[in-house]
């Protein structure tokens, strides 16, 4: 189409009988109801005015606007070309004097104009455009739909490009087998009926659903009664034909075919059911999906390349390659809850491709050893992150089989040598470990326990072990003891310790090493059998808290920086950003970690005794800030810890505790964090995210632990309830 030809055709121009028309047209008042709200606009009977010509074979279409033919104006607004040999349409902006591609339906308007809006246009001119067009719609209508198929074309031209590779790939994928149809409703879907009349001295006779025939019956029929059909001998659930809905359907379930292709092997879900109308229960309708496919290169380590059936860029549904957005709002939301489950797999591909392309893979022999009910894609998900996954279920390790297929993720961190040729190599482990790890079915934390016998070199007696791991207890938890104390000397010493405090094993554990650690930094001999296996383990330990009050607070400042030497500069960094203060409050931060060690000793504050707190500064998790008096900016008043963002996980005053007069400072705090949010970097909100991750573990494994506060006015009260109702999260 060449646009000087197109301009050198002759004009269209305005009738009189259009202008006329379009003065004529009084606006209307109309009502426009919404769930939201009822509101009147004005609104005229025509919003277009439209002309044609056929000049050359080329269809020439003349767009008017409505305001312009009413103050007189004769040229239209936009002008429409369209080739119908060539398929081909532009439009001509006679307004700003430039060439445009848009369809009709999104040329700039001043005003809006809907997709299918009032036209006027004479009846010859619309069947003009009709019949020039080959189309069954009219006039404005019918230019719009031929545009829309030429932009449904062209996108398919784009689109081929991509998708020609995968119909390639897809090509390769061998046909259904014969009996599939039927192998589906009589094996891969597993649920059946008997179907009876209901009757007064029980039903004789029933439909049974699997053998398509009327059985006779031995028990009392009773609806939704589990059973079995007494000729086949299957499962099934009676049901009463009065009691039935207008249909009845199977659960939707997953069945999966693999066949040999000649680059490896295709694993093909299904998602099936069938369905019973209640007039016509002997002649269900069984539906098969297939919405997955993996395609497995033998030639390239097993990769997979993964196809699912979808609506692709809004065209057609067809096979897409890759993976599903699982979107609750998208077209393949139904991914989210329905497939990628464990189902019945067809059996008789299994033989060839196990002496075949599966021979190396284990996926046969795993699919028989689960009575051919599997999911053949997880299988090799898990095997290809865990290479030794195939050598751990065959060695008859139940436990850490179904922990590596659950978590592989996670369980892949503790085989240090996935590919190694002997099981115990990839376990880190000796013959020892394995045989009890087969005797005692042990799993994942069990393996971390085998790992670190191996490596040290000492033997964990079995009831002392299985103690442990009743109690969730890691080996590295103990890191801090072992040069001291045999495996059992700690089971006992814990379940003494335990016994007398009535807390977890875990929160024992971390008293005995916060015990330990105190104990070091007084220069107290913790060599010394008496004082690593303290008998009054709480009472020690609250003593060496008083013990690091009384201790010189500028040497022991120092040597805090020592461990962790960033605190004071991470403490000055912080005052500009977090200082604020309001005619009654104020918040400061700290110099260091002098500041901290006086503030924690004028209010009898313990949190200076434990390198927690120091850590969680050196790492950005939390900071300590300082809330005071307005009045009294240099007495010590309540002190926080607050995460990056400004949430305050504490706020406490002498003695660890809260007076009434927290609420009123509350609203302080609350006006304090909304200020600060707006001097957050993007590096602090970074900070922040990880922060309250730590906390929500932290708090998830005391609950677990049902940690219980056995001193002071909190006495009695789970930890993580006193912290949770001590939490003031950021907006």
């Amino acid at each position: 189409m060449n646009r000087k030809e197109l301009l050198g055709m002759r004009r269209i121009m305005a009738t009189p009988k259009m202008i006329e028309a379009a003065r004529q047209d009084a606006p209307q008042r109309r009502t426009v109801r919404t769930y939201w709200q009822t509101y009147y606009d004005m609104q005229r009977k025509y919003q277009l005015f439209l002309r044609c010509r056929v000049e050359n074979g080329i269809l020439k279409v003349a767009l008017f606007y409505p305001d312009s033919l009413r103050i007189g104006g004769r040229l239209p607004s936009y002008e429409v070309f369209i080739d119908r040999e060539a398929r081909r349409f532009i439009t001509y902006d006679r307004i700003n004097r430039k060439w445009r591609k848009a369809k009709v339906d999104r040329l700039d308007w001043p005003q809006y104009m809907p997709m299918y809006p009032h036209v006027w246009m004479t009846d010859a001119d619309a069947r003009a455009v009709a019949d020039y067009l080959g189309s069954d719609k009219l006039g404005y209508e019918a230019i719009l739909h031929y545009q829309l198929d030429i932009r449904r074309e062209e996108r398919q031209r784009r689109y081929e490009r991509e998708t020609a590779k995968w119909d390639a790939d897809l090509a390769l994928t061998p046909a259904l087998p014969k009996d599939w149809d039927r192998w589906v409703d009589k094996v891969g879907i597993p649920q059946n009926f008997i179907f009876y009349e209901y009757r007064r001295q029980g039903a004789r006779t029933g439909y049974c659903s699997y053998c398509e025939e009327d059985v006779p019956l031995r028990e009392r029929p009773r609806h939704n009664k589990k059973g079995r059909c007494p000729r086949c001998r299957h499962e099934i659930t009676y049901k009463a034909i009065g009691r039935l809905g207008r249909w009845l359907e199977t659960e939707e379930v997953c069945v999966h075919l693999i066949q040999a292709r000649p680059d490896g092997f295709v694993t093909r879900e299904f998602w099936a059911s069938r369905l019973y109308h209640k007039g016509d229960y002997r002649h269900p309708k069984v539906s098969c999906m297939e919405r997955w496919r993996v395609m497995y290169d033998a030639e390239h380590d097993m990769t997979p390349r993964t196809y699912y059936w979808g609506c692709y860029k809004n065209l057609s549904y067809r096979w897409i390659a890759g993976m599903p957005n699982c979107s609750w709002l998208g077209r393949d939301s139904i991914y989210i809850n329905h497939g990628g489950k464990a189902g019945r797999v067809y059996g008789k591909t299994l033989p060839h491709l196990a002496r075949g392309v599966l021979k190396h893979t284990g996926l046969a022999e795993w699919i028989y050893r689960h009575g051919l009910v599997a999911y053949p894609d997880k299988y090799m998900a898990v095997c290809r992150r865990i290479p030794a996954f195939e050598k751990i279920w065959k060695a008859e390790l139940p436990k850490l089989t179904e922990e590596c297929r659950n978590d592989a993720r996670g369980s892949q961190k503790v085989i240090p040598e996935p590919k190694a040729s002997s099981l115990t190599k990839a376990l880190g482990i000796g013959k020892k470990e394995l045989a009890l790890m087969r005797r005692c079915n042990g799993g994942v934390m069990f393996l971390r326990w085998m790992q670190w016998q191996k490596q040290c070199g000492r033997d964990i007696p079995e009831e002392a072990l299985q103690w442990f791991l009743a109690q969730g207890v890691e080996a590295e938890e103990l890191d801090f003891i072992w040069e001291k104390m045999s495996p059992l000397q700690v089971y006992h010493y814990l379940q003494r310790q335990t016994a007398g405090s009535g807390e977890s094993v875990r929160q024992v554990i971390t008293t005995w090493r916060d015990y330990l650690s105190m104990a070091v930094q007084l220069g107290i001999d913790t060599d010394d059998e008496i004082v690593y296996r303290v008998k009054l383990l709480h009472q020690r330990h609250d003593e060496l808290v008083l013990r690091c009050k009384r201790k010189d607070k500028e040497r022991q400042a120092q040597e805090v920086l020592k461990r962790f030497p960033h605190v004071d500069e991470i403490c000055r960094s912080i005052q500009e950003k977090y200082k604020y203060a309001n005619d009654d409050y104020a918040i400061v931060a700290p110099n260091g970690v002098l500041d901290i060690i006086v503030e924690g000793d004028m209010l009898n504050h313990c949190l200076r005794g434990s390198d927690r707190y120091w850590d969680r500064i050196e790492k950005h998790e939390t900071y300590i800030l300082f809330l005071r008096r307005a009045s009294a900016p240099d007495t010590p008043y309540y002190t926080l810890e607050v995460e990056p963002d400004g949430t305050v996980r504490q706020k406490r005053t002498k003695f660890d505790r809260q007076e009434d007069d927290i609420e009123d400072a509350k609203k302080f705090l609350a006006e304090w964090q909304r200020v600060i949010a707006k001097r957050l970097t993007a590096s602090d909100r970074k900070r922040a995210a990880v922060s309250r991750d730590l906390r929500e573990q932290e708090f998830a494994q005391m609950r677990q632990d049902n940690v219980i506060i056995h001193t002071g006015e909190l006495a009695g009260r789970r930890l993580v309830d006193v912290l949770t109702a001590d939490l003031m999260e950021a907006a």
